[in-house]
């Protein structure tokens, strides 16, 4: 088994088609699948199915998928720890996060890592939480931050922003009128304006309002929206109230574009969480820029 065979077989699991995955690749597609028909021989289990145009991964590819993510990251890591005798952190870095991380925290934080370490490059996308936790258990990224945890033995997590949701309503009647400090009762009783249900501020909502007693099928839900900003841009055409992080209202609150409130018998607290997988040896780049990252406030 040869480390250029475990590079074609993370392409093709990554590229989805032998055809992409060789042209990504540079190579012919014959000389793909002759490498990966060798590899399977080796190996004698076959490591693809093949449905149509389309291949997954069999059990056998499943489990190999893991340990050839770990063996190329550590070639990655030894060829660029031996290239960094100067102690210099460079790289390209790959991760993904939720939604509120993604657009009113990191930016911030890549601009400082960067400013330190300008021989970086790092690719933020942006997903809901349980995509990023899906890419995370998948080993298809180098960590992930995401609003919700899930209970997964093999993944390492590590608190590092705290955050609360409030409550958005277009400043018209009778909203005008409300206190700051609203009760859930008041909440309840308006058309709610929701996120998506992988959405960990939509998890945090739906966690206080079981543990309030209140029945999800009882609220009055106009529609659910997979961006905040979609779901301020409805919230301002008078669809309905809605509760997003304080974190994406900042400006509208301050232009008063926005009215904000808070629940005073609801738990709206959370915490946004680094997560890895435990087995996943990251590059000196990523470690570096995951251990600064955990280290913010």
């Amino acid at each position: 088994m040869e480390l250029r065979q475990l590079t074609m077989f993370l392409s093709i699991v990554r590229h989805g088609t032998f055809s992409k995955a060789a042209q990504h690749l540079f190579l012919s597609q014959p000389t793909l699948s002759v490498q990966i028909s060798a590899l399977e021989q080796e190996l004698g289990v076959k490591l693809f199915e093949r449905q149509g145009k389309n291949i997954t991964l069999t059990p056998a590819g499943e489990i190999l998928q893991r340990y050839a993510t770990d063996i190329a990251s550590l070639h990655d890591r030894a060829v660029q720890e031996i290239s960094q005798y100067k102690n210099t952190i460079a790289g390209s870095i790959t991760l993904y996060s939720s939604t509120i991380p993604a657009d009113y925290i990191l930016p911030g934080l890549i601009a400082k890592f960067i400013r330190c370490h300008p021989d970086v490059y790092i690719e933020l996308r942006r997903a809901d939480s349980g995509a990023v936790w899906d890419r995370v258990l998948a080993y298809e990224v180098d960590f992930g931050i995401v609003g919700a945890l899930k209970n997964h033995h093999s993944v390492d997590s590590i608190p590092f922003r705290t955050d609360e949701l409030v409550v958005i309503a277009p400043p018209v009647e009778p909203y005008n009128n409300w206190p700051a400090l609203i009760p859930a009762s008041t909440l309840i009783a308006q058309p709610l304006v929701l996120r998506e249900l992988g959405s960990g501020s939509q998890k945090t909502l739906d966690d206080a309002f079981i543990k309030k007693g209140i029945p999800l099928d009882k609220l009055n839900i106009k529609t659910r929206l997979e961006s905040i900003e979609a779901v301020k841009t409805a919230v301002r055409n008078r669809l309905g109230v809605a509760v997003v992080s304080q974190l994406a209202v900042k400006q509208e609150a301050a232009a008063k574009e926005l009215l904000v409130f808070t629940v005073s018998d609801l738990d709206l607290r959370r915490k946004f969480y680094l997560i890895k997988q435990q087995r996943k040896v990251l590059p000196p780049a990523a470690e570096a820029l995951f251990n600064f990252i955990g280290a913010s406030k």
